[in-house]
C-alpha cells in the first residue's frame, strides 16, 4: 500500500483535473493517515476491514466525521486508480459505507452583525476582500485570484476562473473546482465603487513602492503588489470578529451571509446558485433549505397581496 500511495500522489494525483487545494488535501491524509494505519499491507491483500481498521484509528485519536470522510475519499480514489492500472481486481473501500458527516447549521451575520464586523475591519488592509466577498459570495481563493482584466467596471461584471492557494512556498493561480465555477457575476453598484476605490488605492500604492512592486495584475495585493497568503485573510476575519464581540465567524461565515441575505430578499434560487459557483442547484437547495422556504412563503405571501387575494 505505502509503494502505490507514494506513486499515486507523486504521479496520477499531480495529473488528475482536481482544485489544487483538493491534491494537497488527499496528499496530506494519504500521508498522515493512510500510509501509518495500514500502508504494511499489501495492496493485493487489502480487504474491508482494512479499510475499517484505518477509520476505527481515527475516531480513537479522536478526529472528527468529516476528518475520518475525508481520509476514507482519499484511499477510495486511490484504490480506484489502482484499479483502473489492474492492479486491483475491486476496490475493498466501496463495500465499507462512507462515514457521515452531520453537518452543523450555517452560520451567517445578520445585519448588524455586518455593522459590526466592518466598523472594525476597516482598520485592516485586507478589510476590502472582507466586503468583496460579503458582497458578492465568492469563495476566498476565487476572491484573491482576481485579476484587473476579469473585472468590468463599466459593465459591473467579474469573470471567476481561479483560484489562488498555497502550493508548499509558492502562491498559484489553480483552475476552478468544476465547471459551475467558472462564472461570470453581476457586481452591484456598491462593489463597482467598491472596486474604483481599490483601483486608486493600488496607484498610490504602486508609487510608494516604487522599484519594489512587482506588477502581477491582482485586483487583491500585498504592499509590493504580490498575491495576498489567503491565511492572512482568515486571519483578518478572525482578529476583526474577535473585536467586534463575534463568535464563531470564519471566511466561509462572509460566504453564507451573501447567500443569506440573497434569499432573504427574494434573489432566484437559481441565480444565488450560480454566484455562488455550486455544481448543482441541489447542493443551495440543501445547504439552505430552511431559508429557501422562509423565501417562498415570503414569495407567496408578497403575489398574495399584489393581486388584492
Amino acid at each position: 500500500m505505502e509503494a502505490w500511495l507514494g506513486e499515486w500522489t507523486q504521479t496520477y494525483l499531480p495529473l488528475s483535473n482536481r482544485a489544487e487545494s483538493t491534491k494537497i488535501m488527499h496528499e496530506g491524509y494519504a500521508r498522515t493517515w493512510i500510509i501509518p494505519t495500514i500502508g504494511n499491507v499489501q495492496l493485493g491483500n487489502l480487504n474491508a476491514n482494512d479499510v475499517n481498521k484505518m477509520l476505527l484509528a481515527m475516531k480513537a485519536a479522536g478526529k472528527a466525521d468529516s476528518t475520518r470522510r475525508n481520509a476514507y475519499t482519499t484511499l477510495r480514489k486511490a484504490l480506484d486508480d489502482a484499479v483502473t492500472n489492474c492492479l486491483l481486481a475491486a476496490n475493498p473501500a466501496h463495500r465499507i459505507r462512507q462515514p457521515g458527516v452531520t453537518r452543523p447549521e450555517a452560520r451567517f451575520l445578520t445585519t448588524a452583525e455586518v455593522r459590526r464586523l466592518l466598523d472594525v475591519s476597516e482598520s485592516f488592509r485586507y478589510d476590502v476582500v472582507l466586503r468583496v466577498i460579503l458582497g458578492t459570495g465568492l469563495r476566498r481563493g476565487e476572491a484573491l485570484a482576481l485579476r484587473w482584466t476579469d473585472i468590468d467596471l463599466e459593465n459591473g461584471t467579474a469573470k471567476l476562473h481561479g483560484s489562488l492557494t498555497r502550493r508548499g512556498r509558492a502562491l498559484v493561480v489553480s483552475g476552478v473546482k468544476t465547471k459551475s465555477s467558472r462564472r461570470t457575476i453581476a457586481l452591484s453598484p456598491s462593489m463597482v465603487a467598491l472596486l474604483n476605490r481599490q483601483v486608486a488605492t493600488q496607484a498610490r500604492e504602486r508609487l510608494r513602492a516604487a522599484n519594489l512592486w512587482h506588477d502581477k495584475g491582482f485586483v487583491f495585493t500585498t504592499a509590493t503588489g504580490g498575491p495576498v497568503e489567503p491565511q492572512n485573510v482568515l486571519r483578518t476575519v478572525r482578529e476583526a470578529a474577535e473585536r467586534a464581540g463575534l463568535t464563531g465567524v470564519t471566511v466561509h461565515t462572509l460566504r453564507h451571509t451573501y447567500a443569506t441575505a440573497a434569499l432573504m430578499n427574494g434573489v432566484a434560487i437559481k441565480v444565488v446558485s450560480q454566484n455562488l459557483g455550486h455544481a448543482s442547484i441541489q447542493i443551495t437547495a440543501d445547504t439552505y433549505g430552511q431559508l429557501t422556504d422562509e423565501a417562498a412563503r415570503a414569495g407567496a405571501a408578497a403575489v398574495a397581496e399584489a393581486l388584492g387575494l
